[in-house]
């Protein structure tokens, strides 16, 4: 058996995770493109700017773009994309119940994950399971490592040195840190659950219904190579995407100077435009972080303003009872805004604040989707490469009657043609992928952003609204004051 048909066997997914390869997004009709039509080779042709964004993903029988000759497809093009109920309508979990497990240095939380389905891959309808964060952070490498090009939603940050402390100091973590994590772990099996190739993964199902001992027993399945490939690339090292980079690049170490490597102009695109994204994003999030800081602020500095007023107001009560009265309504007036501004604060930050920050992470994720697509793309330009070598070689050595030579480099010859085979469908398979979940990333974008911007708004003006309305309802009181200063003046006398 040939290497690179062992190779091809390693690089296929199994069962569930099976051949389900996505084709590219359709091109927008109302929206054509005044770029000529690539040539069949040219795999960096068409601009990202181009992938339509309109509508969901076509089906799987649709004709994928020019520059796919495989035809490799993804049938989960055919399932909407946008939205979580679109996805997988029929896989709901939750995160629940964070829970304290051991002492010192073993100290961990624990989180109690709840799935109700019917999709047919799960064994019951409704079960419970109860995982810690090593294990989230497992099943988010494993589907990274599964399906390269795919965009895998970010986890929450790991906050290793609350752990620490808790570790050491015996002191527990506080409500708040808690809470943060079980709804970003939450958030996370969600969208893994919505995604429409990610929620079929094995790992997937064996994450929400294994016992911790079939799950750990299916972690060390997971880490060995199968037997195939790995007597033909020996200790490989396993990355993104699919492992027989390292024939490769050994095959490659001679390519002729000669050979024009394939571009892939989208991808640049894409990474361009995500680092760039990156960038703002990040910029709005410290900017918003302030902004919603010194409304905090300002809760605090009015409170310590209302019960100052307060206390003065106790000191007029005998002398000037009305003068108290007004201030002491102004006070307690005073103290009510400021909750109201901490209040905002926490909703703002819950709204605006926190969706920023998971937005860099997400971006980080879909950087390195677009890393897969540029490692397929080397892998591919590595393969044709040393094919070219190998044939520039065979044609040498027939040249020169060298036939014991030639016998053994058309060999060579053949198998490099099929690593070359191969890389381009493994390259062809990444690349529609990517095309297809940066398409779904704009889309869901879109609405995210739509949602965040709104609510953000709509709590600064009810905010404001209630705020005007606090020191409206105050102002007669304070008004009131000319009209009694006779009457004190004569209670006095």
């Amino acid at each position: 058996k040939s290497a690179a048909a062992m190779m091809a066997s390693a690089v296929e997914p199994d069962g569930a995770d099976g051949a389900k390869w996505h084709e590219r997004e359709a091109m927008s009709a109302r929206q054509p493109s005044s770029r000529a039509a690539p040539a069949s080779d040219d795999f960096g042709a068409t601009s990202f700017q181009d992938l339509d964004i309109s509508s969901p993903p076509p089906s799987a029988t649709m004709t994928p773009a020019p520059r796919f000759e495989s035809k490799a497809t993804d049938d989960f093009g055919a399932r909407a994309a946008v939205g979580v109920a679109a996805a997988s309508p029929d896989l709901l979990v939750t995160v629940s119940n964070p829970s304290k497990q051991g002492d010192g240095i073993s100290a961990h939380f624990t989180y109690e994950v709840t799935t109700k389905t019917s999709l047919p891959q799960f064994k019951f309808n409704h079960f419970s399971v109860n995982r810690r964060f090593r294990d989230f952070d497992w099943l988010h490498a494993q589907l990274g490592l599964k399906f390269p090009g795919a965009i895998v939603p970010p986890l929450p940050e790991k906050h290793a040195a609350q752990v620490s402390t808790m570790r050491v100091s015996g002191v527990g973590c506080s409500a708040e840190w808690l809470e943060t994590r079980r709804s970003g772990l939450q958030r996370f099996l969600q969208r893994v659950a919505s995604h429409p190739l990610l929620h079929e993964a094995r790992d997937l199902s064996t994450f929400l219904e294994a016992s911790d001992e079939a799950l750990e027993a299916w972690k060390e399945a997971s880490k060995q190579p199968k037997a195939a490939y790995m007597s033909v690339l020996g200790d490989v090292r396993q990355g993104l995407l699919s492992s027989y980079s390292r024939s490769l690049s050994l095959l490659s170490s001679d390519a002729p100077p000669t050979v024009t490597a394939v571009t892939d102009v989208a991808c640049q695109q894409m990474s361009n435009y995500t680092s760039a994204l990156e960038t703002e994003i990040t910029a709005v999030h410290k900017h918003s972080k302030k902004f919603i800081d010194r409304h905090r602020a300002l809760s605090s500095s009015m409170s310590g303003f209302g019960l100052s007023l307060t206390k003065l107001a106790s000191c007029e009560t005998e002398i000037n009872p009305t003068l108290a009265k007004a201030l002491s309504a102004m006070g307690l007036s005073i103290d009510r805004m400021s909750g109201m501004y901490d209040e905002q604060a926490s909703r703002g930050s819950a709204a605006f604040e926190e969706p920023m920050k998971e937005y860099t992470r997400l971006l980080v994720q879909c950087k390195q989707a677009i890393g897969a697509r540029e490692s397929a793309l080397k892998h591919y330009n590595a393969a044709a490469a040393s094919l070219a070598s190998k044939k520039d070689k065979l044609d040498k050595a027939r040249a020169g009657g060298k036939e014991d030579k030639a016998s053994v480099l058309s060999r060579e010859v053949q198998e490099a043609e099929e690593l070359s085979t191969v890389a381009k469908k493994e390259y062809e398979q990444v690349a529609a992928r990517v095309d297809a979940e940066m398409a779904r990333f704009q889309r869901e974008k879109l609405a995210d952003f739509k949602e965040i911007v709104l609510n953000f708004v709509t709590l600064q003006l009810e905010t404001s609204e209630r705020i005007q309305s606090a020191w409206r309802n105050l102002l007669p009181h304070i008004e009131h004051l000319d009209e009694d200063r006779g009457q004190f003046a004569e209670g006095a006398q």
